[in-house]
């Protein structure tokens, strides 16, 4: 083939390449969301500011409902049911009133998650239930009611399951003490890429965000407890690693690309884990060492 025939193969194509902004257009779209605050919040905003509907639920109703008193003053259309992700008929609710305001669900995002900073040799059962049963059951079969109404209608579907850099044990750096968080964290790295095998064969995409460090009402509330427990020599540790961990100036950081998963961006990708931590795996040089470019360290040395 010419140079010229070779050309338009690419080119013509450009034609059919939908418009940025229908890329990222949810209008139409029915989501649900897990948790009230923190991330979840933003990703709620996020979904219903490109055009989704949006059905989230959370434990607490004071928090659902004040979530939803300012969210709607921002005109977005959203609606909140109290939710214990830890019981398996209150995911299958959540997914049955969405429905049933809105129609069939488009896009899943579990957010709603729970942690504390325990030594391995402290943690209860009570504590490894609470976290697991709310960090990976409830993700679980939130997204398996929404998978199935997804199947049921026929349209595809968008289930973007939320990791954290814990699953890889990155979480309090030279502290740890998050194991069952740990557990749980790498439980949905590990659904997640089952879930996408199999949904595949339906048009639905699953992929996961696994965020980093975030300021959020969870954490603030989790390092009080650990505090509580373990005292001013914890809290110093904690606070002088903390200082060298990236911590997202909002949660806004992750909500934008959990965003982007839900939409038209993540068409050809399935079991994909996206890492939104501030680069918190690397260390990074911090003066320039160049001896060719003005400025560098050994510059015209």
């Amino acid at each position: 083939m010419d140079k010229e025939t070779l050309f338009f193969m690419s080119a013509d194509q450009l034609e059919e390449v939908k418009p940025l902004p229908e890329v990222f257009d949810l209008t139409g779209k029915v989501a649900v969301v897990t948790g009230t605050v923190g991330l979840a919040l933003f990703v709620i905003n996020r979904l219903a500011e490109c055009g989704a509907k949006v059905v989230f639920g959370g434990r607490t109703v004071e928090w659902g409902q004040m979530a939803e008193e300012a969210l709607k003053e921002m005109g977005r259309e959203v609606a909140y049911k109290q939710t214990d992700v830890r019981k398996v008929e209150d995911c299958k609710a959540l997914v049955a009133f969405a429905e049933e305001r809105y129609g069939t669900v488009d896009i899943v995002v579990p957010v709603a998650a729970t942690w504390g900073a325990r030594a391995f040799v402290d943690v209860t059962e009570e504590e490894w239930n609470d976290i697991l049963d709310t960090d990976l059951k409830g993700q679980y079969f939130v997204c398996q009611a929404a998978a199935r109404s997804m199947i049921r209608g026929k349209k595809g579907g968008k289930i973007v399951t939320i990791a954290s850099v814990a699953h890889r044990a990155d979480d309090l750096l030279n502290v740890g003490m998050m194991t069952p968080y740990n557990a749980a964290k790498a439980g949905v790295v590990g659904i997640t890429k089952g879930m996408a095998r199999e949904l595949k064969q339906y048009g639905i995409n699953v992929n996961c965000v696994a965020p980093g460090g975030m300021v959020t009402p969870g954490a603030i509330v989790n390092n009080v407890k650990a505090s509580a427990l373990y005292g001013p020599k914890w809290d110093h540790d904690v606070m002088e690693n903390g200082e060298i961990t990236p911590v997202a100036a909002t949660p806004d950081e992750v909500a934008l690309m959990i965003l982007t998963m839900c939409t038209d961006v993540s068409n050809f990708m399935y079991g994909q884990v996206i890492e939104v931590d501030g680069g918190s795996q690397y260390t990074y040089q911090h003066d320039p060492w160049s001896y060719t470019m003005e400025g560098g360290k050994h510059a015209n040395a």
